[in-house]
C-alpha cells in the first residue's frame, strides 16, 4: 500500500500548501485557486481514473464495455425508472456511444467528483485547517471509497452542493440537487431528512433518533424485513442476502466514527453554543453516519457502511474545529499530531492488502490511448 500512502500525504501535503497561501479565511467565504489545490486534484484524479482494478472497478469496466448506445438506452422506457440510476447509466450509455476509452471515462468522473469533495472540505475548514481535514478525507477511508463506488461517489459529490443551498433554506435548490443526485444513485434521497436536522446537535430529535436506532438493532431481523417488503413494493428492490449476508462492521470502524458524536455529546455545553448553522448541521451528519454504522454492525456491513459515507463529511469537516475549541492554542499541534498517528494508524489497518487488489496504467499509456 506505499503507492496509497503516497498519494495520502501528497494530497495532504498540498492540501497544508495551499492553506498557507490562501492563509486562514472566514468559513464558507468564496477562496481563489491555487497551483497547490490543482496539483492536488490532478493527482487524486488520475490515482481514480488510471486505475483498471479494485472492488467494484471490474464491475465498472465490464457495465461499460457492455453498455447499450444513448439511442437504445433512450428507446427502452424501464432505463428511465427514477429507482434504477438513470442518470449514471445514461451518462455511461452516452460515453461509450462516443468513445471506447473506459479511462476517460473513468477519469471525467474522477476530476468532477474530486473538485466538489475537496472544494466542500475546503469550503468548511478552511478557517480551522484545511491540510488537516484532507488529511482525515484519508485517514476516515472515504478518499478510498472514491476507488470503489462511481454511482454513490458521485452522488456523493453532487450532494455536496445539496448542503449550501440548505444552509441558505433555498428548498427547491436542494431538493432538486437531491434529487439529481438520487439519479446517480439512490441512497442520495436519504439527504432529504437533513431539513430535519438543522437544529442543535443531540436535541431530543437526535436522541430520539438514537433510541430509534437501539430498537431497530434489538430487532434487526424483523425491522429491516418489513422495510426491504416496502422498498419492493415501491419498485426498489434489495437483495435479502446484501442485508442478512452475515457480514458485521467491525469494531475499530465503529468506534473511528463515533469520535465527533461523542466529543459533541460529551463536550456539548462548550462546543453548541460556539457552533454555527453550518457546524450543528455537520454535527449532526456524522451522528447520523454513526447510526448507519452501528446498524453495519448488527449485519449488512457492505450496505449499511456505504449508506454511513455519504454522511462522513460531517467528520471529516467537524474535528479539526472541535479540536481548536477544546485545547488552548499551544497544545492543538500536539493534539492533532496525536489524532494523525491514530488515524494513520486505522488507514494502515484499514487498507491491509491493498496493492493486492489496486492496479492501473500509467500516465504515459494512457496519453498513448487517446491517439
Amino acid at each position: 500500500m506505499v503507492n496509497l500512502l503516497i498519494v495520502m500525504f501528497l494530497c495532504s501535503g498540498l492540501a497544508y500548501a495551499s492553506q498557507i497561501t490562501i492563509g486562514y479565511v472566514q468559513s464558507e467565504e468564496k477562496i481563489k485557486w491555487d497551483v497547490f489545490l490543482v496539483l492536488l486534484i490532478i493527482i487524486f484524479s488520475l490515482f481514480i481514473g488510471l486505475r483498471t482494478s479494485y472492488n467494484d472497478t471490474g464491475a465498472y469496466i465490464s457495465g461499460f464495455e457492455n453498455s447499450e448506445s444513448i439511442t437504445e438506452f433512450l428507446a427502452d422506457r424501464e432505463n428511465l425508472n427514477i429507482l434504477h440510476n438513470p442518470l449514471f447509466n445514461g451518462i455511461t450509455a452516452l460515453f461509450c456511444t462516443v468513445t471506447n476509452n473506459v479511462h476517460l471515462y473513468f477519469l471525467l468522473f474522477a476530476i468532477v467528483d474530486t473538485i466538489l469533495f475537496i472544494r466542500f472540505i475546503q469550503r468548511y475548514t478552511a478557517d480551522v485547517d484545511f491540510g488537516f481535514a484532507v488529511f482525515l478525507f484519508f485517514g476516515l477511508g472515504t478518499a478510498v471509497f472514491c476507488l470503489a463506488a462511481m454511482k454513490q461517489v458521485t452522488a456523493m459529490a453532487i450532494l455536496t452542493l445539496a448542503i449550501p443551498a440548505l444552509l441558505d433554506k433555498k428548498w427547491v435548490r436542494f431538493a432538486v440537487i437531491v434529487l439529481i443526485a438520487g439519479l446517480f444513485h439512490t441512497y442520495a434521497f436519504m439527504f432529504l431528512i437533513l431539513p430535519f436536522f438543522m437544529s442543535e446537535p443531540w436535541d431530543m430529535k437526535t436522541f430520539l433518533l438514537s433510541l430509534g436506532t437501539i430498537a431497530v438493532m434489538i430487532t434487526f431481523n424483523s425491522t429491516i424485513s418489513t422495510l426491504l417488503e416496502y422498498t419492493d413494493a415501491v419498485g426498489k428492490s434489495i437483495a435479502e442476502y446484501e442485508v442478512f449476508d452475515g457480514n458485521r462492521m467491525n469494531f475499530m470502524r465503529v468506534a473511528v466514527y463515533a469520535v465527533v458524536p461523542g466529543l459533541t455529546l460529551v463536550f456539548r455545553r462548550k462546543l453548541v453554543p460556539l457552533m454555527s448553522p453550518a457546524r450543528c448541521l455537520l454535527a449532526n451528519m456524522s451522528i447520523i453516519s454513526l447510526i448507519f454504522m452501528l446498524l453495519a454492525s448488527m449485519n449488512g456491513a457492505n450496505m449499511f457502511g456505504r449508506m454511513a459515507i455519504y454522511f462522513a463529511f460531517g467528520t471529516i469537516c467537524l474535528l479539526p474545529w472541535i479540536i481548536k475549541q477544546l485545547f488552548a492554542e499551544g497544545t492543538v499541534k500536539f493534539v492533532q499530531f496525536c489524532a494523525v498517528v491514530l488515524y494513520l494508524i486505522f488507514f494502515i489497518y484499514d487498507n491491509q492488502g491493498f496493492s493486492q487488489y489496486y492496479t492501473s496504467i500509467s500516465v504515459w499509456s494512457f496519453l498513448g490511448s487517446l491517439f
